[in-house]
């Protein structure tokens, strides 16, 4: 009778624990990764020469990995230049708007210039979206290597554009862009956007 007195609360507990127990496999994973999406971040590092420089930072607990950066500038056809060398993807002639376009990784490994990286947890990874040039602005292209093309070359003056980040481990995130070759300190602005901010196409 004491026994049977004990199955009640014995089921109770256990249908209690494997409640908690599918609510915690449901729900830690979401906020790990809303953590993780919180924690990515775009800094500016000075820049050396011309080459105009960011870092892509995780100031989270895990390793976030695949990142991609992909960039959005706006400009017209007008603003394209001649490249100095090597040619480029986007011309006056074969003009094309440049919209999440993918940036490539200035590390050496695994391989040099890879498009997508791990970042372990509160590391900076070094990624550069232009060269200022005395005549003009020039975009890498992931193809660039020693016989590449740059993505495009552009008249020097103030553009306005959009960093998104992605990874396998995160929600996308957003940054607002402004090259200034005028800002010979700094031709770099970047400030965190609102997804609502964003230009993202559905």
């Amino acid at each position: 009778m004491i026994a049977s007195s004990w199955l009640p609360g014995a089921l109770a507990g256990g249908v209690i624990s494997l409640v908690v127990s599918l609510a915690f496999s449901f729900i830690q994973p979401r906020i790990r990764r809303w953590q993780l999406t919180r924690g990515l971040a775009v800094e500016i590092d000075p820049p050396h020469g011309p080459h105009a420089r960011l870092r892509v930072a995780n100031r989270g607990y895990w390793t976030v990995k695949d990142t991609i950066v992909y960039m959005a500038l706006e400009f017209s056809a007008d603003d394209v230049a001649p490249p100095p060398d090597r040619g480029a993807f986007i011309t006056p002639e074969l003009f094309v708007p440049m919209e999440d376009e993918q940036l490539c990784w200035s590390v050496r490994s695994p391989t040099p210039n890879p498009i997508r990286v791990d970042i372990f947890a509160r590391e900076r990874q070094p990624i550069c979206p232009c060269l200022i040039e005395p005549d003009c602005i020039l975009i890498p292209s992931e193809e660039l290597g020693k016989e590449g093309k740059w993505r495009v070359s552009l008249h020097r003056r103030e553009y306005h554009g959009q960093l998104k980040v992605v990874s396998a481990d995160t929600d996308a995130r957003y940054f607002s862009l402004v090259i200034d070759p005028d800002n010979r300190s700094q031709p770099l602005g970047v400030r965190p956007l609102q997804r609502r901010e964003s230009r993202e196409r559905v």
